[in-house]
């Protein structure tokens, strides 16, 4: 009834009024344990938990803000590294035999 109902206020063009019927219809869906099955009750809990159905933008943005809050505390609680670590190359010299090691390291160029 709900999609109906949604469907006739979008062809009436009175968005407003029809996403509230959408509103109502995620939540029906959400709670009918009987017609809908439970991975999709699952899918629209989540849903109507991180956005309202995408009808709530302060939730979306709170989430957004929690998740940008974390990184930002993750990165001044671990940080980055202060260095790279150096790279290195191994190989054998065929005229004398021997093992040769070479670090490669690029020098930072400091322009005034």
């Amino acid at each position: 009834m709900y999609r109906q109902l949604r469907k006739a206020f979008e062809d009436g063009k009175n968005e407003p009024g029809a996403a509230d019927f959408y509103y109502g219809e995620c939540e029906m869906r959400r709670h009918d344990r009987t017609g809908t099955p439970k991975t999709e009750r699952r899918l629209l809990w989540a849903y109507w938990l991180l956005s309202g159905y995408g009808l709530r933008a302060s939730r979306a943005l709170g989430w957004l803000a929690a998740a940008m809050l974390t990184t930002i505390l993750l990165l001044m609680a671990f940080g980055l590294p202060a260095s790279s670590p150096k790279q290195e190359a191994t190989g054998t010299v065929p005229a004398g035999g021997g093992k040769v090691t070479f670090v490669i390291d690029k020098q930072d160029r400091r322009t005034p």
